[in-house]
């Protein structure tokens, strides 16, 4: 109880001291005016982005977690509102999108500094199936790279805010032609495997007909009679993956990573490949970027589950197992670009 009071303490004097900040200590404006989003960045008034940035990060660092997300982008909301009303007489959105980044940072910070010691968790934590001698030489390296584990965190969290702010219109668009195109839900929440072993409920934008699990294989080829005519636009532009900030957010998924298996493949995983489990699951990696068209390897199998668990996987593996022996936070940035480019029809193989 004395924790929970001292943060209800702590919280209440960064919120005076923000809207002290922001309404009671400046003057009144004569006009209601609103600025579009970008407003500031156009104008290059780097001093105030930065200063609106910083002023929220003690709110992210007090609260954490999404709770603190949340509380901050709900404030930064109604300040604006109160600004243009009642105060200032204008409208920022670019100070709502300022203020929710610092927010973020905050949170990063908090995790960073009171929680990177279970960044990776110790080795005696770790499930039993982990606990191997072909999995112990991958985690002795990442446990001496903690602090930039953290930080992999504290940047997720950071780009998934912006994207989805950046996104949520075209997302929202997306999903109206998704239900126009095909009878079914918007999103496709099949159950994969992260971190530990983990399952979740992964995000995506159906891309297929609905219930296209059941009749077929856990893995699309090449003109896949199941996918839509919209799924296939999303899937060449890679945009079905959008969701999944939603998923990086939360937690279960990164934006570099070993891409989550189904549990069925995971269940075939030879006693190294478990190493991968030891980071969250990826929205990208090195091996989705060699195998961006590895529907064309399996087009021609008989047996499509067989052919990917024997050979396509182990081939990606070898990709992903380098990429947890070789983690480096900076890298990983790396691996963003390279998939933008790969996206836009460069070829790494």
């Amino acid at each position: 109880m004395r924790n929970k009071a001292r943060r209800f303490i702590c919280t209440a004097i960064v919120v005076l001291f923000i809207l002290y900040i922001t309404i009671f200590s400046r003057q009144p404006g004569e006009q209601h005016i609103f600025k579009p989003l970008f407003w500031e960045m156009r104008n290059h008034m780097w001093k105030d982005i930065g200063l609106n940035i910083l002023l929220f990060v003690p709110l992210g660092a007090t609260i954490g977690g999404r709770k603190g997300i949340l509380l901050g982008l709900l404030l930064s909301c109604c300040i604006e509102v109160l600004q243009y009303f009642f105060c200032l007489g204008y409208c920022e959105m670019d100070d709502v999108v300022n203020n929710t980044i610092g927010v973020v940072v905050g949170v990063g910070l908090r995790f960073f500094i009171g929680v990177n010691s279970v960044a990776l968790r110790r080795w005696e934590e770790l499930p039993e199936f982990m606990r191997t001698p072909e999995v112990r030489p991958y985690w002795e390296k990442l446990y001496k790279k903690r602090w930039q584990l953290g930080l992999k965190r504290a940047f997720d969290l950071v780009v998934a805010i912006m994207v989805l702010i950046v996104t949520a219109i075209p997302m929202a668009v997306i999903a109206v032609m998704i239900k126009l195109d095909s009878q079914g839900p918007v999103f496709y929440r099949q159950e994969r495997v992260t971190t530990y072993g983990k399952r979740f409920r992964i995000h995506k934008f159906r891309t297929m007909v609905s219930n296209a699990d059941k009749i077929g294989t856990a893995v699309t080829v090449g003109g896949d009679s199941r996918i839509t005519k919209i799924g296939k636009r999303l899937r060449h532009l890679r945009l079905d993956e959008l969701p999944q900030v939603f998923d990086v957010i939360e937690g279960t998924m990164s934006f570099v990573g070993t891409r989550p298996e189904v549990v069925k493949y995971v269940k075939a995983y030879q006693p190294e490949f478990y190493a991968t489990l030891l980071m969250p699951a990826g929205i990208t990696s090195e091996a989705s970027i060699r195998y961006k068209d590895e529907s064309k390897l399996i087009d021609a199998a008989d047996d499509v589950d067989k052919v990917y668990i024997e050979q396509v996987l182990p081939a990606k593996m070898v990709w992903n197992l380098e990429s947890v022996r070789r983690f480096r936070f900076l890298r990983e940035i790396l691996t963003m670009f390279r998939t933008v480019a790969a996206v836009l029809g460069k070829d790494y193989n």
